[in-house]
């Protein structure tokens, strides 16, 4: 049975441009980490061809339009390292981008998992000029193992020895992974039973080499097979992204991402096969786990010590050095995690899906940003002005009880599997729940339940918070729809707060604070026509992922509503008129004026709020907005994390609605 995805319906990426509005480090910001955008893949290539090492990073087009861009090397680290340039966009080219070389130049290799497509992009250039021409489809036809597959990361490598580079794709299978079938917007999906145990089976992901019988800039490809190790097909959790090192011997090893935070290595055999695969070890001989999942990687020698290295790109955009500290026992290769990838031109990246919330924590007089992600942390920004512009300052993984908080989902967390194991989706808003004078951190994440990380009192920049408490309802731990901002409110102005979040149905919901910990008294929050306010037609996973706003907006004394959607919201729940779902199907701001009382607030049906005069439109997972005097000029402004990654302000001059 063939599955049908929702990123199979996805909109690519196409505007407003918010490229003016994104906020910058500071100047003094002379290192952070290099990113892609959404799921970045990384491959290193000369492309001055002077020797260099520059890094080639791109991104899965379902999200971002999956544009590459290019990091030159502009000088080498102590360390043998490169010293990374500033970014530049590769026009014309997208995809998960790999490149072969061929003589003196090289061409690029495109793997689209949205389009089910692979492209060759030949240089028609000449060594230390790059230029591509129109590129060339490449039709594959194989062996599948499953059949409906997606085409995941190609790139090209002599597998065979002969000194002909064959075509390797790697794939990903999802249709054993649906429970009964059911994808996790369709009714009756049901994902675990009641021991928690997953009710679908796994993702999988298998490796095929075409052999090419025309040139690298002209494939001509047989049918392709599917490549074997030990005694059946090569296969890992999902998605499979191959690169290929010797690592000291003389035959290739294959080195395999795959959905979750591990690497697999195989070595291959004399007869073209592959030993079964292990996993990717620490010089203690332990399981080199990662941070995030979806991890593609590259080999090069990346520190020029005469050892290959790995770099590999994961979900969170970040791109990881991975360090060849030289043989084990075994004579596998054992590698020592070196950290995230640095450039001298960096960029804000605050992991994917960001969730900003805005408090003036220094007490200078700017608004400093605590900002969640899909990786489940929490990155506080300080924001400084200088000749009239705000920047922010690098930024700092807030602490908890002494340790850096990282939210997961593990196996069971996940309403969408145990693939999403590494997810943390932490959305925090910023309050004094505490009545303590200082504020506290109120987050909620991809397992619906609800933390409170109090603040110490310290006078201290990154502020310090206690380890996390549980907010709780009729004693049990509150338990509701994942992925959702939630939101403080004083409705009377009488000291009494209010906590809103969609419940466990994808309701709006107001419960009202009984102590630090406990709620009490939940109410629905209800349209102006009296229906409980719903943000989805959808099931399952669809619930939730809305992120809350409230605030005097309009400055009438009530509080309003901005909240942002995902792409397949549908507010009001009409799956026919219903936006974003039915106007810009992609995700969006909305407004809804509050026409109630203080003791009973309704809201008006929402009103897409819009940017130079076009719908707001984010691409496809959320679009995060934190209402906020950002420059300090007396009117609400709108600073919103976009799904790559970026954090944009957006001033109300521009906005209408």
């Amino acid at each position: 049975m063939s599955v049908k995805r929702w990123e199979d319906d996805a909109t690519v990426w196409h505007g407003p441009d918010y490229g003016a509005e994104v906020l910058h480090y500071h100047p003094e910001v002379g290192s952070a980490a290099v990113a892609g955008r959404i799921i970045t893949c990384v491959e290193v290539i000369d492309w001055t061809g002077t020797g260099s090492r520059d890094l080639l990073i791109s991104a899965w087009d379902p999200c971002y339009d999956g544009r590459v861009f290019l990091r030159r090397q502009i000088g080498t680290h102590e360390d043998g390292t490169p010293v990374l340039g500033e970014e530049e966009l590769i026009e014309g080219v997208r995809g998960y981008v790999t490149a072969v070389k061929d003589g003196d130049t090289f061409h690029l290799v495109s793997a689209s998992r949205m389009r089910k497509q692979i492209y060759v992009f030949p240089n028609i250039g000449s060594k230390g000029s790059p230029e591509f021409g129109e590129p060339l489809r490449l039709e594959l036809d194989a062996d599948w193992v499953k059949g409906n597959e997606y085409f995941h990361m190609a790139r090209f490598h002599d597998i065979d020895g002969d000194g002909v580079p064959e075509l390797i794709v790697g794939s990903d299978y999802w249709d054993d992974y649906w429970p009964n079938g059911l994808e996790w917007n369709d009714e009756g999906y049901r994902g675990y039973d009641d021991a928690g145990r997953w009710l679908g089976g796994p993702l999988r992901g298998f490796l095929y080499a075409f052999k090419n019988t025309g040139t690298l800039s002209n494939p001509v490809l047989e049918k392709g097979k599917a490549l074997i190790a030990g005694e059946t097909a090569l296969e890992v959790y999902g998605q499979l992204a191959p690169a290929f090192g010797k690592f000291g011997g003389q035959k290739d090893s294959l080195i395999a991402g795959e959905f979750w935070n591990i690497l697999h290595i195989a070595r291959q055999r004399e007869d073209g096969s592959f030993e079964p695969t292990s996993l990717l070890r620490t010089p203690d001989d332990e399981v080199l786990e990662l941070d995030q999942c979806i991890h593609l990687p590259c080999v090069v020698d990346w520190d020029g010590d005469g050892r290959e290295d790995i770099l590999v790109g994961a979900e969170d955009g970040y791109v990881t050095f991975l360090k060849n500290c030289g043989d084990g026992a075994d004579g596998l290769p054992r590698f020592e995690k070196r950290g995230r990838v640095e450039t001298t031109k960096p960029l804000i990246h605050a992991g994917v899906l960001p969730s900003p919330a805005a408090h003036d924590f220094s007490g200078d007089g700017h608004f400093d940003l605590v900002v969640g992600n899909s990786s489940g942390e929490l990155l506080f920004y300080p924001s400084r002005e200088e000749n009239g512009s705000i920047y922010l300052g690098k930024e700092h993984m807030l602490e908890a009880g002494g340790k850096p908080v990282r939210i997961a989902a593990g196996l069971d967390g996940s309403i969408q599997g145990p693939s999403e194991k590494m997810f943390g989706y932490s959305c925090p808003t910023i309050a004094d729940w505490t009545g303590s004078g200082h504020m506290d951190l109120l987050v909620s994440d991809v397992t619906g339940r609800h933390r409170l990380f109090r603040n110490t009192g310290e006078k201290t920049i990154p502020p310090r918070f206690a380890e996390e408490e549980f907010l709780t309802y009729n004693g049990k731990p509150l338990k509701t729809v994942w992925r959702v901002r939630p939101a403080v409110v004083d409705w009377q102005q009488n000291g009494q707060l209010h906590y809103l979040a969609l419940d466990e149905n994808g309701v709006l919901s107001d419960w009202t604070r009984s102590s630090d910990t406990e709620l009490v008294n939940k109410r629905h929050v209800r349209w102006e026509n009296g229906d409980a306010i719903r943000f989805t037609v959808d099931v399952g996973g669809g619930r939730g992922r809305v992120k809350l706003c409230l605030c005097d907006w309009e400055g009438t004394g009530r509080m309003d509503l901005i909240f942002g959607t995902h792409a397949r919201a549908c507010v009001p729940p009409d799956p026919k008129t219903g936006a974003p779902r039915n106007t810009t199907k992609q995700a969006g701001l909305f407004l809804s004026r509050n026409v109630g009382t203080p003791e009973e607030p309704r809201f008006a049906f929402p009103l897409p709020i819009s940017f130079k005069g076009e719908t707001i439109a984010m691409a496809m997972h959320v679009a995060s907005p934190e209402a906020v005097d950002w420059a300090g000029r007396g009117a609400l402004d709108l600073i919103v994390g976009v799904e790559d990654g970026t954090i944009v302000w957006l001033k109300r001059e521009e906005l209408s609605w």
